[in-house]
C-alpha cells in the first residue's frame, strides 16, 4: 500500500476574542494518508508550531469528514502486517512564548462506522496533566466535544490512547487559544497602581 504526505494546516485565521486568538487546525481531505503536520498554510499569522507521532489520516466513516486516529504504521512486519496500536500525540509550542503563550484547546472525537470505540484521551499543560478522561463511543453517529482550558503555558499536548482492538476513535477540528503576554513594563505599571491604590485606601 502506497502511502503519500498530506498536510495539516491552519485552515482559520486568528480571530481576536478579548485579549485571545484562536486558530482553527481543520483536518484536509484525503485517503489513507500520513499526516505530516505543519503550522504554515492559511493562518495569517501563526503563533505555534505542531509535531505528532502516530496518528495517521483517515477521510471517511468517522463522525466527520477527514480525521487522525492513533496507529502505528512503522510496525509492520510479519506478526502485525498492518501495524498495531499506539498512543497518538500532537505538540503545540509557542512560537515566542515571551510573548504569546497557549491558554485553551478545543476538539472533537468521533467513533467509526458501527463500532463501539474506546479511548483515553489525555492534555498536558507543560509537564502537568490538564485532562483526563475515557470515552466510549457507539460508532460514528457519536461525537464528543473535549473543551480544556489551563494556566497559561508555552506548550501543550494532546495524547489519543486507543484501548480498542482497533484505532476506532478519531480527532478532528482542534481549535487552539493564545494569550498575549504583558510586556515588563505594563506589570510594572499595574504594581504601581496597586500600591498607590493601597497607600489612598489606608489614608481615608
Amino acid at each position: 500500500m502506497k502511502i503519500n504526505a498530506a498536510v495539516v494546516a491552519a485552515s482559520a485565521t486568528l480571530v481576536g476574542v478579548a485579549s485571545a486568538d484562536t486558530v482553527l487546525l481543520d483536518i484536509p481531505s484525503g485517503t489513507g494518508t500520513d499526516i505530516v503536520w505543519t503550522s504554515g498554510g492559511g493562518a495569517t499569522s501563526m503563533f505555534f508550531d505542531i509535531a505528532a507521532e502516530n496518528f495517521n489520516f483517515y477521510e471517511t466513516g468517522y463522525g466527520s469528514p477527514g480525521v487522525v486516529y492513533a496507529w502505528d504504521e512503522a510496525a509492520v512486519d510479519d506478526e502485525n502486517p498492518w501495524g498495531t496500536n499506539a498512543t497518538g500525540a500532537i505538540d503545540l509550542v509557542a512560537v515566542d512564548p515571551a510573548s504569546k503563550v497557549l491558554s485553551a484547546l478545543e476538539f472533537q472525537i468521533s467513533g467509526y462506522e458501527s463500532y463501539t470505540s474506546e479511548s483515553i484521551i489525555r492534555v498536558y499543560a507543560g509537564e502537568s496533566l490538564v485532562f483526563s478522561e475515557a470515552f466510549s463511543l457507539a460508532g460514528n453517529s457519536e461525537t464528543e466535544m473535549i473543551s480544556v482550558t489551563f494556566a497559561e503555558s508555552s506548550s501543550v499536548r494532546i495524547e489519543l490512547d486507543n484501548t480498542s482492538p482497533w484505532a476506532w476513535t478519531g480527532l478532528d477540528n482542534i481549535a487552539v487559544s493564545s494569550a498575549a503576554v504583558p510586556a515588563p513594563g505594563a506589570l510594572a505599571l499595574l504594581g504601581v497602581a496597586g500600591l498607590v491604590g493601597g497607600r489612598r485606601r489606608r489614608t481615608a
